[in-house]
């Protein structure tokens, strides 16, 4: 990874955190919907024999960074449409 790619990943990840803190997690459809997960994932977690929990973390963790990697991808497609819409309505 070349050193251009590295600091802009690491733009894209301060740039995200930055809005999650501001904007989304002051969201009341994303409070309510982060409470009824959190109450899920207890509840779900009963029927899991103890042998599962392994597993089901792991689950977990692939589906977290999945969504991860989505966010990064529309966030980059965003910032090309951005660019490219600049780009043309400026001319």
């Amino acid at each position: 990874m070349d050193d251009f790619e590295k600091d802009f990943n690491q733009f894209k990840s301060i740039r995200m955190e930055s809005i999650a803190n501001t904007i989304i997690y002051g969201s009341e459809d994303y409070k309510k919907l982060m409470l009824e997960s959190d109450r899920l994932f207890t509840e779900l977690c009963t029927y899991v024999e103890p042998e599962g929990m392994n597993l089901l973390m792991d689950y977990c963790n692939v589906v977290t960074l999945l969504q991860g990697i989505a966010e990064s991808v529309m966030y980059e497609q965003g910032l090309r449409d951005g660019i490219k819409f600049n780009k043309e309505y400026s001319s």
